[in-house]
């Protein structure tokens, strides 16, 4: 309850920002790209206004060790750069620029917005729903190729395990080298049906493992999700976990082990394998 409390004000404020600051004006955003005609720098001043509180906020945040709510802050985003983010972000940029708009102040003019805010939102809406198939299309070519496919599995410890995603061609790989239980820490939404967590349960359990889904959204880490990591690695024998990149699934594993390890340990064993545990250092300590 007072997570969303907090959460309702957070964006109250961000949407007064936005309307004391024009950008719920199309005109003013666009203008911003017209850079050969009626050039109106609003936004890179809005933009750069919102840097200095950040910087502020940055500095207050890495003196703690959690939220005010309690809650582990969230990490920079996974630094896997792939077809998906490219064209996402060029699909971003072309429907701002046309429209003027964005999420944040397509919501805030929700009110005054008229017939073209409202068409925007339902395109906004229309384009979420499309998104699971276009992600699809796009991973397709890499599972058309399962013979091409090599297991990348990267040991943190004897008993625990990671990599990035797995396909149903990898269970029997896993199967051989010994796993008695593989955890899903990606949520469905970033993958395509053939690979969400339903799916993989199918084939994991039909190969005689179990599998834990603990699913983690990039850069959150409530306590309920650290412990039912902790637990799926306590119940024995050797564990495999994946997600997009294997990130999560070693910061969850290094948070399972604070206060029980040395910080400098479990951030230098995730770095070995590729993993940038330094954000969590106060976490861990």
């Amino acid at each position: 309850m007072k997570r969303n409390l907090f959460a309702l004000i957070a964006g109250a404020v961000f949407g007064l920002g936005l309307l004391l600051s024009g950008m719920t004006d199309t005109v003013r955003v666009q203008g911003w790209l017209d850079l050969f005609g009626q050039w109106d720098p609003t936004l890179a001043f809005v933009l750069g206004g919102a840097i200095l509180p950040m910087a502020v906020a940055w500095r207050i945040a890495a003196a703690r060790r959690v939220s005010l709510l309690g809650t582990p802050f969230p990490s920079a985003p996974e630094s896997h750069l792939g077809p998906q983010i490219v064209i996402g972000s060029v699909l971003f940029g072309m429907g701002w620029g046309l429209a003027g708009l964005c999420p944040g102040p397509a919501m805030a003019s929700l009110a005054f917005g008229g017939g073209g805010g409202l068409l925007f939102l339902l395109s906004m809406l229309a384009g979420m729903l499309i998104a699971p198939a276009a992600r699809q299309a796009l991973e397709r070519p890499a599972q058309m190729h399962p013979g091409e496919h090599k297991m990348d599995i990267r040991p943190l410890t004897e008993t625990y395990s990671v990599s990035p995603q797995i396909t149903p061609e990898d269970v029997a790989a896993l199967k051989a080298a010994g796993f008695v239980r593989v955890i899903c820490n990606r949520p469905d939404a970033e993958i395509p049906p053939a690979l969400q967590s339903a799916q993989m349960r199918g084939h994991v359990e039909k190969a005689g493992m179990e599998f834990v889904d603990n699913q983690i959204s990039p850069g959150q880490f409530p306590p309920d999700l650290i412990a039912r990591q902790a637990a799926a690695m306590q119940a024995g024998g050797p564990v495999f976990a994946y997600c997009a990149s294997g990130n999560r699934c070693s910061v969850v594993w290094a948070l399972t082990q604070s206060g029980q390890r040395p910080a400098e340990e479990l951030i230098g064993t995730a770095a070995k394998w590729g993993y940038n545990l330094e954000p969590y250092r106060a976490l861990l300590g």
